[in-house]
């Protein structure tokens, strides 16, 4: 439960991603086209930049006695 705005973080970002890819598809003039596609393609990087920071917060977290990921170096 402690990552639950997370996961609605990323799936608002994922839905206004999708809204810009609708903006382009019926866009009338370059400008919205290239606005919908710009939308699009930083809804993807943020979403990219918070799984990055999801698995780096993973990495750091300190590991007890009986994980054994800790020991197959």
């Amino acid at each position: 439960m402690e990552n639950l705005g997370k996961w609605i973080t990323g799936g608002v970002i994922g839905v206004i991603g999708i809204i810009g890819l609708f903006v382009s598809s019926r866009a009338a003039d370059n400008t919205f086209y290239y606005l919908g596609l710009i939308v699009f393609a930083v809804a993807i990087a943020v979403i990219f930049l918070m799984i990055r920071k999801g698995f780096d917060a993973a990495g750091a977290r300190p590991r007890g006695p009986g994980d054994t990921a800790a020991h197959n170096n």
